[in-house]
């Protein structure tokens, strides 16, 4: 069976006002910059223009000198180097506009950048899950990349475009009318062809981005879980999934650039017509002397240079719908409310007690995963939470660090719903090991340092001993200058959990959240890390989330959670003595499947 795309594209077409309204947005800080490139723009392309009048004053000095016999080579002289300097000048000031506009782009897609991932670090948890890193990482790399690259091109080519439009219909009208209302009049025709094809391929290219970041999504899947694909051989299922992706990328792809190509080929094709008629007309005007050969010559230039524009912009309809679209896609997420934090009270420290009163969250509205939920955990108090896969467990934790807004209920600290505080606050207080480990591509020192950049080199290894990972970390032939790579992968899963473990440990937190912190670990490393993390728990309000019921059985109060609810509760011995849900799953596997 197929599978569906994670996020569905648009069937509409995209906004194109909006997306051209949203780029001038990002121009609006640089009007200063943009004026002088526009200058620039007009100087170079003026002194351009003028030069195929001189060139056929050349042409015209040369034929009649031929013609005569008195070659007035001063004359002629004085022109080449006229027009000489002129394509010089008119070459610095085209360097000057791209350099400029170059500068703009740059940094306009340096901001975009930065607030994207500003704008991930302060995102809802929700809308987090709701965009895969493919799609999100698609918008800050390619289609920022997409968009500066269409602003430069569209830019140059559009200012060029009228400016020598302008100039070059004012030196036409000068040699010939008739000349010129034959240039003029295919020119219509060329812009009717440019709008139909810019307005039935525009869906295309929007679907495209879309597709290309569900690509990107599963190609980064493929990568992380390599050896998960590997171990239960499932490389064909993986490559049937990212040709069937790229499938839909490619459909949109092809689609897109066959219809905006078809313009270039039809505007070409009206362009060498016009030269036809324009070559035949001018010869019959050389033959009436209505005009000069000089002057058919640059009317011939000039209207290769009145349709060379369009011609470009044709060319360029991929980059321009292209930049439209990941306009789009990059203010549509920029737009994402970023994770609401309406108060600045702050928390420093636990005092009595922390308690759920009829707690009800689900992350859709209409499937809750804690239904009523209410409990109390004493400052101190090591609370163990047990249950099977899906029960709730981690996200009472997460629902603690204000992750998600609850749909129902309240949580509080010494009787004060945590969202009168400030969410950083209240993170602050909580110290994590997560059952999945997370470190960066740096040095063991630094890594562990994360739980307190101000940490002394003394603290961070008080806190590897604590951990026990002082001994292994010196086995190492760099230590704690040690570098871990990309996936941190050059140490094992039970060291790096250990380094976790020292993180935290050496973050000092009132509150300890462990999610299985001790399940990636062999028998012994587990019960030396138990007893460290029992001497760390001591007068801190500790959250046990457990499937090795081994680990739980000194906790203060053990909660069994079933599809949300709390079925029992008490200390290890109280619940044994009960002989309910904990004692089945006691006597019967010390590991929840």
């Amino acid at each position: 069976m197929a599978r569906k795309p994670r996020r569905a594209p648009p069937e509409k077409p995209a906004n194109a006002r909006q997306s051209i309204k949203n780029i001038f947005s990002l121009l609006t800080g640089y009007k200063l910059k943009i004026g002088l490139t526009v200058i620039c723009g007009i100087i170079s392309t003026v002194f351009s223009v003028i030069s195929p009048l001189l060139i056929g004053f050349a042409t015209t000095a040369i034929f009649d000198g031929i013609n005569s016999g008195n070659m007035n080579l001063d004359y002629i002289l004085y022109l080449l180097t006229v027009i000489v300097i002129l394509y010089l000048i008119s070459a610095v000031f085209s360097y000057l506009q791209s350099y400029l506009l170059l500068d703009i782009t740059t940094d306009i897609s340096y901001n975009l950048r930065k607030d994207l991932i500003e704008k991930v670090t302060h995102l809802a948890m929700g809308d987090l899950d709701r965009n895969t890193r493919g799609d999100i990482l698609s918008r800050i790399t390619n289609d920022v990349d997409s968009l500066q690259t269409g602003i430069v091109q569209t830019f140059n080519q559009l200012l060029t475009g009228i400016i020598t439009i302008i100039g070059v219909t004012v030196m036409m009208l000068s040699i010939n009318l008739w000349l010129t209302l034959t240039t003029i009049v295919l020119v219509p025709i060329a812009f009717l062809i440019i709008t139909y094809v810019t307005k039935y391929s525009q869906d295309y290219y929007l679907k495209q981005l879309r597709y290309r970041g569900n690509l990107n999504g599963q190609i980064e899947e493929s990568f992380t879980g390599h050896e998960i694909i590997r171990s239960f051989n499932q490389e064909e299922e993986s490559m049937r999934i990212f040709e069937e992706e790229n499938e839909k990328w490619y459909e949109q792809e092809w689609k897109s650039k066959f219809f905006s190509s078809l313009s270039g080929p039809l505007v070409h094709f009206i362009s060498n017509l016009q030269y036809v008629i324009i070559s035949v007309l001018g010869a019959v005007l050389v033959l009436q002397r209505a005009i000069s050969v000089g002057d058919i010559l640059a009317f011939i230039q000039y209207s290769k240079n009145f349709t060379t524009p369009i011609e470009q912009i044709t060319r360029i309809m991929n980059m321009i719908q292209t930049a439209m679209a990941a306009s789009e896609r990059i203010f549509e997420f920029l737009e994402i409310d970023v994770e609401e934090n309406p108060s600045q009270e702050q928390i420093k420290e636990i005092n009595d007690e922390i308690s759920f009163e009829n707690v009800n969250f689900g992350y859709s509205a209409d499937d809750l995963v804690i239904k009523d939920l209410s409990f109390k955990v004493k400052k101190g108090e090591k609370i163990a939470i047990v249950g099977e896969t899906g029960a709730g467990k981690t996200t009472i934790v997460k629902l603690l660090m204000r992750f998600y807004d609850l749909n129902g209920g309240e949580i509080k600290i010494d009787g004060v719903n945590i969202n009168s505080y400030d969410k950083h606050s209240v993170r602050s207080l909580v110290g994590m090991v997560l059952q999945d480990t997370w470190l960066f591509n740096d040095t063991i020192y630094n890594n562990i340092r994360y739980g307190k950049l101000d940490a002394t080199e003394e603290e961070v290894i008080n806190a590897s001993k604590e951990a026990l990972a002082d001994h292994f970390i010196r086995q190492i032939p760099d230590g704690y200058e040690s570098e871990l790579n990309e996936d941190a992968d050059n140490i094992s899963h039970g060291q790096k959990q250990l380094l976790t473990i020292a993180r935290t440990i050496l973050s000092n937190k009132q509150i300890l959240i462990l999610d299985e912190a001790t399940s990636s670990v062999d028998t012994r490393t587990e019960k030396l890390i138990q007893e460290a993390m029992d001497e760390l728990m001591k007068d801190r309000t500790s959250f046990v989330i457990a499937h090795r019921l081994s680990t739980v059985r000194n906790s203060d109060v053990i909660m069994v959670l079933e599809h949300g609810h709390i079925i029992e509760r008490g200390s290890h011995e109280e619940l044994i003595a009960a002989k309910g849900k904990y004692y089945q799953l006691y006597t019967g596997a010390f590991e929840l499947e």
